[in-house]
């Protein structure tokens, strides 16, 4: 997770669309979205930057305190850019290609650059989405890269006063492995995301408030450390996250986005130094 078209619901999902206007949460939340619209022209593009005053990624705090050359107390945040590309194939099926590319603030030798590709078919206020994702982080002295499989799936309850859409993402590592040096997880793990993302109008169309609601559950991506100071690949609950997000139309090209959010990790996971963790962010996006 918002393309030119016209947007009929939000949907939280796992390969952001960083065009939307009513984008949430996590850094990479930014990515981790699906929108349904109807389409009004054959193509879409949308160019979005934004800052995040933490990079936290499936719950876990990716630049905290000592990960990547990292000499913050707390962790680094992130300046990050993104462009996406749309094909409305039909009125009910797209296909959008785009990239993402980030620099740590604090830790300024972080750079990343992800690619990310998804198809959409739309059935009337459920969305179905499959999509690819390439991620390459070029820290000084190494490359990290890997290749990800994803499927979402996200249902759009209009309530009159406001919207609601709950939605389930899945996302599976191909590889290469954390244990050969390259790569960023453990080949065939995966990450599953239960999400319910809200818009309630505040002031006509240009005002909103969209609070949402996130579980995560970890199948041996993310590691954890153990009584014994080693780390092992777990199942289980990995993270609670709740967060609130005001996005505000300037006109029909620009929209801006801001938000606030708290993660709660059920485990003591790799990079997060603490169970809770609060962080916020903001973005800017042009569409059309």
């Amino acid at each position: 997770m918002k393309i030119v078209a016209k947007t009929i619901q939000l949907v939280s999902l796992a390969v952001v669309l960083a065009g939307g206007q009513l984008h949430a949460g996590e850094a990479k939340t930014f990515k981790d979205k699906v929108i349904v619209e109807a389409p009004a022209k054959w193509y879409g593009v949308a160019l979005s930057t934004g800052w995040d005053s933490l990079y936290m990624f499936r719950g876990v705090n990716v630049l905290s305190h000592g990960v990547y050359g990292d000499t913050n107390n707390y962790g680094s945040g992130i300046q990050w850019t993104n462009v996406d590309l749309t094909w409305n194939i039909t009125d009910h099926d797209s296909i959008t290609v785009g990239g993402w590319l980030a620099f740590g603030t604090q830790n300024t030798s972080y750079k990343e650059f992800d690619f990310n590709s998804s198809y959409t078919h739309t059935i009337g206020k459920l969305a179905l989405s499959a999509g690819y994702s390439f991620y390459y982080v070029f820290p000084p002295g190494f490359q990290l890269y890997s290749h990800e499989l994803n499927v979402k799936a996200a249902y759009a309850f209009d309530l009159g006063f406001m919207s609601v859409t709950p939605s389930l993402g899945y996302y599976f590592n191909i590889g290469p492995d954390i244990a050969s040096g390259n790569g960023t997880a453990k080949a065939a793990s995966s990450y599953m995301l239960l999400r319910v993302d809200s818009n309630v109008p505040v002031y006509k169309d240009i005002v909103a408030v969209a609070p949402w609601i996130a579980y995560g559950t970890n199948f041996q991506y993310n590691p954890r450390l153990t009584s014994d100071g080693t780390y092992d690949f777990y199942n289980g609950a990995n993270t609670l996250e709740l967060g609130f997000g005001v996005p505000v139309k300037i006109n029909d090209l620009i929209s801006v986005y801001g938000y606030v959010a708290y993660s709660y990790a059920f485990s003591n996971l790799w990079g997060t130094t603490e169970p809770s963790t609060v962080w916020g962010g903001a973005k800017v996006t042009v569409s059309f």
